[in-house]
């Protein structure tokens, strides 16, 4: 639709330069035509946000690789193509090359380029006005926000003005927009006004209550409110196109452009912000503007596919016509017929039941369920929870598995669950069934000691425990390597009620042995397994440390929204380690309070982002987590996480070539340093390992996941013995590092399968 006046000539030189007037070619996506009855398209811009280009990774330039193509697939002929902000992840000036040479190779020759700043490409440690004219020039915009025309119609880009995550518009750019409209309105009365901003306006699309921007909020709402033709277009949250209420309408059409990078998500659900597989989703749109309606066609850019049925907003827009309302659905979600819930007896523990049951539906979408465990003994709900219904996945799968932890030992329990759409609106039908949890634990296996030279023994150690009233028997079988010689390979075991038993079984390596070996002991009610650990001890090492010697000390959380039943972390340190915290380092979540000793399954129930990975990990592991530290209180803004994990003294010889080996899980973010080092009696220091942000150092810039490091340290001349530390400093609220199964001897370490 072409403008209706001059007005537009007028307006150029009253807006000091901000204002640029585009036309180009009719736009036609064939992708959508048959869609549209094969009408033409007046105008077709694709919307993108968060890319989060960053110099540690190639991960997510494969994703902006891969969205672009898509998009040059399904719209060939492009007017425009806008993407609202966080193009980098820290807004340095390598990521913003490495965002622009994938751009200017993919992008359509003559469309018009127009991208707003995002609160992260603030996060560059440039002053604001500096971060601002980095952006500018990568960019080639002419303002960090302007008004531009294409094919008749008038695109006003926004852009926050601090670094701060809710962004500020001030109400200078607010007046600024006012105007804008204004002559918008008076160039092309009734017709589309596109607005693009990166963060949400508070309390309109979904994800903008926790991610909208907060300051002169009501100014910018009531601002736009005057037209109700004006459509907005924000990322910054990430919350996917597949809730309906990704699209909002009052006053005026706001949308939510999810991410191309990764997804999020509120929190307070089972599967947490970061759900499973969250970093594997990229979203965007297609835009689709005709003489009479606007289409917008969402995309999931991960499986080259179109999510759900176009949004459609008719013109000229009236509020009283407006389709997508925050009260438009009011039809509650349906189970199938004779569907019901049952509990996955092997998937059963002492505090847990895992339920499966079939999917509900409903006319927009299932967006979560509310599952409760009444403990019937007592009457309590001793679980009572959300799910979400995993609606982000496609295919969305018909059916669901949920753990519910938290319960207690020996217990029956009746399980109810109901269906939530993203309106509120709820099953009249709930599904129910009863399950009871497990009463007997292998409560810890461990070795003591667990290093040992030839001709000593040691002892493999197994804790049981029954927490119910009912006695129960079993046995403990345990598989030795090759060279040992255990005194029975097999026990049996009778407890009474609530009774807990140590159980010990005898273990002598051969001469031959020297290094690593590893038992497995499995655990038995009756003939049914009940569980299975791991044991590792070292033969004829000068050091040897797997931390499971800790799990008997392990506490429930306090900070972490971790049931209380799940014992996984603590401070305490095995016997002559030490744990040493900078004293200038602020106060944050208590179990990262510095290193910390926890289970992989506490401490990715606080987190996953990649901690779930550690697969060299097993047992008890040590874990500096500045992300998860800064977490409470914020500590970062006020000081760096700054910890110390320090070894016993060794007795080593001058001129001794030493090998040291640990499996080491690591993320590397910003400034973030972490070094091991080793520090003689004679007063010299060695740098054995570092990780930092320097491309000369042992991890290249680079994450380090999964790798069991084997390094050299050479004894001066003078040193009878040794200390090794292991320092993580210079971190804010960045990633952590994660270590276990250290060895330390004169011959050379053989890193483990």
């Amino acid at each position: 639709m072409k403008s209706k006046s001059n007005f537009w000539v007028i307006l150029a030189a009253l807006t000091l330069g901000l204002t640029v007037s585009f036309s180009s070619a009719q736009a036609f996506s064939e992708s959508s035509s048959l869609v549209n009855n094969n009408r033409k398209p007046e105008l077709v811009f694709p919307v993108i946000s968060d890319v989060h280009i960053d110099n540690s990774s190639t991960i997510d330039d494969e994703k902006f690789k891969a969205a672009m193509n898509q998009l040059n697939k399904v719209a060939p002929d492009q007017d425009a193509f806008v993407v609202v902000g966080d193009l980098t992840d820290y807004g340095y000036e390598t990521e913003y090359d490495k965002f622009f040479s994938i751009y200017n190779e993919k992008k359509q020759d003559g469309v018009n380029s127009l991208f707003t700043m995002g609160n992260h490409d603030y996060w560059n440690g440039l002053s604001i006005k500096d971060a601002q004219t980095r952006f500018l020039e990568k960019t080639a915009m002419e303002s960090i926000y302007y008004h531009k025309k294409v094919n008749g119609y008038h695109f006003i880009a926004l852009s926050p003005e601090d670094s701060t995550t809710h962004g500020l518009y001030t109400v200078d750019q607010i007046n600024w927009l006012k105007k804008q409209l204004e002559a918008a309105e008076k160039d092309n009365p009734g017709e589309p006004i596109f607005v693009f901003l990166h963060q949400h306006i508070k309390d309109t699309v979904y994800g903008s209550d926790l991610w909208g921007t907060q300051e002169n909020k009501e100014l910018l709402y009531d601002t736009l409110k005057e037209y109700p033709q004006v459509i907005t277009f924000s990322g910054h949250s990430h919350y996917p196109l597949e809730d309906p209420r990704t699209i909002h309408q009052k006053d005026f059409t706001s949308v939510g452009t999810s991410s191309v990078s990764y997804l999020e998500l509120e929190p307070g659900k089972l599967q947490g912000f970061h759900p499973q597989g969250y970093r594997d989703i990229s979203q965007g749109m297609v835009v689709e503007v005709y003489n009479n309606e606007v289409v917008i066609k969402k995309r999931d850019f991960h499986k080259d596919n179109w999510v759900g049925d176009p949004w459609v907003i008719k013109y000229p827009a009236k509020k009283n016509k407006f389709n997508y309302t925050e009260d438009r659905d009011h039809i509650n979600p349906v189970f199938p017929t004779k569907a019901d819930a049952s509990i996955i007896e092997e998937k059963s523990t002492l505090r847990s039941l895992t339920i499966e049951f079939p999917q509900a539906t409903d006319n927009l979408l299932v967006h979560s369920y509310q599952i409760k465990a009444k403990n019937l003994k007592s009457g309590e709900y001793d679980a009572d929870f959300k799910a979400f219904s995993n609606f982000y996945y496609d295919p969305i799968p018909k059916k669901l598995e949920f753990p519910i932890n938290g319960l207690q030992l020996g217990t029956t329990y009746e399980i109810e669950i109901q269906a939530l759409d993203s309106f509120g609106n709820t099953s009249k039908t709930k599904l129910k069934t009863e399950g009871t949890t497990k009463a007997l634990e292998m409560v810890s296996t461990q070795a003591s000691p667990t290093l040992v030279t030839n001709g000593e023994s040691t002892s493999i150690q197994v804790k049981m425990k029954n927490y119910g009233s009912k006695g129960v028997n079993g046995k403990i079988k345990i598989d030795a390597p090759t060279d040992w010689t255990l005194v029975n390979h097999e026990i049996a075991y009778e407890l009474t009620g609530y009774e807990e038993k140590t159980l010990n079984v005898k273990a002598t390596p051969s001469e031959a042995i020297s290094g690593a070996s590893e038992f497995t002991v499995t655990a038995y009610e009756g003939e049914q397994k009940i569980g299975s650990k791991d044991v590792q001890v070292l033969v004829n090492m000068m050091l040897g440390q797997n931390f499971d010697y800790l799990q008997s000390s392990l506490k429930p959380a306090v900070n972490e929204d971790i049931p209380d039943s799940i014992l996984g972390w603590t401070s305490e340190t095995p016997n002559g380690w030490t744990i040493t915290n900078s004293s200038h380092m602020p106060a944050g979540t208590i179990e990262w309070q510095g290193w910390s000793f926890t289970t992989k399954d506490f401490w990715t129930k606080a987190d996953t982002q990649e901690r779930e990975d550690f697969d060299l990990g097993q047992g008890v592991i040590a874990v500096a987590d500045p992300d998860e530290w800064d977490d409470n209180g914020s500590p970062a803004s006020t000081g760096y996480f700054d910890s110390t994990l320090t070894s016993p003294s060794i007795k080593v010889k001058g001129d001794q070539n030493l090998s040291l080996g640990f499996a080491s899980h690591y993320k590397q973010e910003g400034i973030q340093t972490a070094e091991v080092t080793a520090v003689f009696d004679n007063g010299e220091k060695q740098q054995v390992l570092i990780y930092d942000n320097k491309s000369t150092s042992d991890n290249g810039n680079s994450h380090v996941l999964n790798k069991y490091e084997v390094k050299s340290i050479n004894v001066p001349e003078e040193a009878s013995s040794m200390k090794l530390k292991w320092r993580m400093y210079n971190a804010k609220n960045n990633w952590f590092w994660a270590i276990d199964d250290i060895r330390l001897d004169d011959q050379m370490i053989v890193p483990p399968n």
